[in-house]
């Protein structure tokens, strides 16, 4: 997971081991090992890991060797074997974990800083985990597409579907004013063909884009409101890359393919022109497809 370009999963979410900060660790650990850490960190260097790998006397080694070998199902077997908790033990961890409260001054500093920069005016937000959770989307659910393409469609990134993770990047972008030349929702009809697909109201998925600016929450979210299944997605994925002009458009699409490069006539499809498109507005090559 590159955590350049996403937070971790919130502290609160209980995905793996159902311990609080276990998913969250999860993702910094695999960031750790593929070197995407970012600003983030982990293992000895993070509060909240060393807690949890102290409760479950895990050495962070063993833990971020086990992220990269299991996928969650087999890291939380693991996980809960090697820490062998009972349940009551479990729960009362990730009630203390919930509930702690700034200890010093310089947390108490840290959650003013974030409710004065994030979230002026709440006075709900008061625990530790609730400070990190609002950095976290804070610091990222703002995408700025004046500066950078949004991911190709073909990236499968959220739900594994194909152009979910591009909706997701000018959901966000349009909600935060720099979605720049690209269009989001009904103004585009690609993502019209998304969303007719998924069942779901482009105003819900921009709310939920910008409420979830990680890859995984995002794709649970739309996996839980959408009724799909595993060949329902192939099929749409296989037809989504592979559309090309119909009859009544292939005049706009070689005419679109004339003014951003008339000499790549081998592109034949709508995401290899948007691709292109892309790759020359912005003079990169890779759409972390």
């Amino acid at each position: 997971m590159d955590l350049t370009r996403q937070p971790p999963r919130r502290p609160s979410n209980l995905g793996v081991a159902g311990i609080v900060g276990a998913a969250r660790m999860t993702d910094k650990a695999r960031a750790h090992n593929a070197e995407t850490l970012g600003e983030f960190v982990y293992g000895r260097y993070s509060g909240l890991d060393r807690r949890i790998l102290a409760f479950l006397d895990i050495a962070a080694d063993d833990f971020a060797a086990a992220a990269d070998e299991y996928d969650d199902g087999a890291l939380t077997k693991w996980m809960l074997e090697k820490g062998n908790k009972t349940a009551d033990e479990i729960e009362d961890f990730n009630r203390s974990e919930l509930e702690k409260l700034p200890a010093d001054k310089k947390h108490q500093q840290l959650l003013e800083e974030r409710l004065a920069k994030f979230a002026p005016g709440r006075t709900d937000i008061k625990t530790v985990l609730q400070s990190i959770e609002l950095d976290d989307w804070g610091c990222f659910w703002q995408v700025d597409l004046t500066v950078r393409p949004p991911r190709s469609a073909r990236a499968r990134d959220v739900a594994g579907i194909c152009g979910v993770a591009r909706m997701a990047d000018k959901a966000r972008a349009e909600r935060a004013g720099k979605i720049g030349d690209y269009k989001f929702g009904d103004s585009s009809g690609q993502d019209v063909r998304i969303l007719e697909f998924l069942g779901i109201s482009a105003d819900a998925f921009q709310d939920a884009a910008v409420k979830n600016p990680n890859d995984i929450e995002i794709s649970e979210w739309v996996l839980e409101n959408c009724d799909k299944s595993a060949e329902e997605i192939d099929t749409f994925n296989h037809a989504m890359v592979n559309r090309g002009p119909s009859e009544t458009t292939r005049e706009r699409f070689e005419a679109r393919r004339q003014e951003i490069d008339p000499t790549r006539t081998d592109i034949n499809t709508w995401v290899a022109l948007q691709d292109l498109d892309d790759e020359l507005s912005f003079g990169i090559v890779d759409l972390n497809r």
